[in-house]
């Protein structure tokens, strides 16, 4: 488990790429640039982000579960 001050520069790392993430996209939807590959690859990188953030915040919560949980078929 990471100390306080590197649980800090972690989240503010995970929030910065997402805040870049979060601009990118705007700017596509902003300019009307919703399809083709630049689309697709800006929606993936935010995706990505996003999810990187909620799982430091889930570990800082002790939530973390295994993805075998969320499958009824236990596989």
């Amino acid at each position: 488990m990471p100390d306080a001050r590197e649980g800090r520069y972690q989240a503010y790392a995970l929030l910065n790429e997402l805040n870049v993430q979060i601009s990118a996209t705007m700017n596509q939807i902003a300019y009307g640039r919703m399809s083709g590959i630049e689309w697709e690859k800006t929606c993936r990188s935010h995706r990505l982000a996003f999810e990187e953030w909620m799982k430091f915040a889930d570990r800082q919560a002790g939530e973390i579960s295994d993805p075998r949980e969320d499958d009824p078929n236990g596989s």
